[in-house]
């Protein structure tokens, strides 16, 4: 499992999962922090509101490349029609 670091390393492996008293996790809701592998420690409330703006930036990060990846598909099949009606001529 990988989360978003906050610090900027980018998605990085869960290492640990932290506990209140710092024992073994016997379930899943024992679990009140986690390490990841860059040695950052993330959980909290503040860290799942950073989740939710990570997610919204990646979504509309989608929607722009979905555009600019159409407007040059349209691009390159002008450029096919351009020389498929020259070459009728011929």
């Amino acid at each position: 499992m990988a989360l978003e670091c906050p610090n900027g390393h980018g998605r990085q492996n869960v290492i640990q999962n932290i506990t209140a008293d710092y024992s073994s996790t016997a379930k899943a809701s024992d679990v009140v922090a986690k390490k990841l592998q860059c040695g950052c420690v993330v959980g909290g409330e503040e860290y799942n509101a950073f989740l939710e703006t990570v997610h919204k930036i990646n979504s509309e990060e989608a929607v722009a490349v979905a555009k600019a990846k159409k407007v040059s598909a349209d691009r390159r099949a002008n450029a096919y029609k351009g020389l498929v009606t020259s070459n009728k001529g011929s």
